[in-house]
């Protein structure tokens, strides 16, 4: 991802801390950049939002606002380059399982088809309204979420174009045939991790991990994690939210449990 803002964050070796959007009401997205947090993610693929109801909210957004990312429900080419074209500053495409799925992610995001049209008014102050000359900017991100996928998460992350991995607990517990309800309180996660954790880390891409809370935030902080998103706007919203993210900037780099520990123990 090219957004600056992010791109600082990384290099000086910090995580970035982003709120968790469900619903399609304005108020919620605004609620996260008024608290402060670093980037805002948008779910499509577990929620009732849809995706025209994510580019809407796009398009709504002011120049100085930090940078949104969108998980979309599905690799739709024409959908995924309508969402750049509406100023997404990076793209989280699920069930990514082989190299060509996400050979498949960066060609929707890079090379958008021909005749694909706006959900609406592009944002001001994007650089061009060429679609390929903005998807430029837009992150790529793959959720590795079956067992496949961890088999082959080397070869995914080495795919060029990839920025990195997003990992949602539950999601990577349902493909591993876990138990969901103990994705964050049990060990059934820490070898998977690892694994994706170590391919990234041979990369040079960013982990990313999704509803996570302040304490294992600061857990996370020192096994790689370089984007996390705190809870979501069902769960903690406004002034709550705020407080969570006060709480995860301000316990510095929580302790490094070694890998046979619980990652997600309060």
């Amino acid at each position: 991802m090219t957004h600056p803002s992010l791109r600082a964050i990384w290099e000086s070796d910090q995580v970035a801390l982003g709120g968790w959007v469900t619903s399609g009401h304005e108020f919620a997205l605004q609620a996260y950049r008024r608290a402060g947090f670093d980037y805002v993610g948008i779910d499509c693929q577990h929620s009732v939002l849809t995706e025209a109801e994510a580019a809407r909210l796009l398009i709504r957004g002011r120049d100085d606002d930090p940078p949104t990312i969108v998980r979309v429900s599905k690799n739709d080419s024409a959908l995924i380059a309508r969402l750049a074209d509406c100023g997404v500053d990076g793209v989280i495409v699920p069930m990514v399982s082989t190299p060509e799925d996400a050979i498949d992610a960066v060609r929707a995001v890079r090379y958008p088809p021909s005749g694909v049209r706006s959900f609406g008014p592009i944002r001001p102050g994007l650089p061009s309204t060429d679609l390929a000359a903005m998807a430029d900017r837009v992150g790529i991100f793959v959720m590795i979420e079956t067992v496949e996928g961890l088999a082959n998460v080397a070869d995914i992350v080495g795919v060029p174009g990839v920025t990195g991995v997003y990992i949602g607990p539950a999601d990577l517990s349902i493909g591993l045939g876990l138990n969901p309800m103990a994705a964050f309180t049990t060990d059934q996660l820490v070898e998977p991790i690892e694994r994706i954790r170590g391919a990234c880390e041979a990369t040079g891409v960013v982990l990313g991990m999704h509803q996570l809370d302040a304490a294992s935030t600061r857990r996370w902080t020192d096994r790689g994690v370089r984007m996390a998103t705190i809870g979501s706007d069902i769960g903690i919203f406004a002034a709550a939210a705020g407080r969570e993210l006060a709480l995860a900037r301000g316990g510095g780099r929580g302790p490094n449990r070694g890998p046979g520990s619980t990652p997600y123990a309060r």
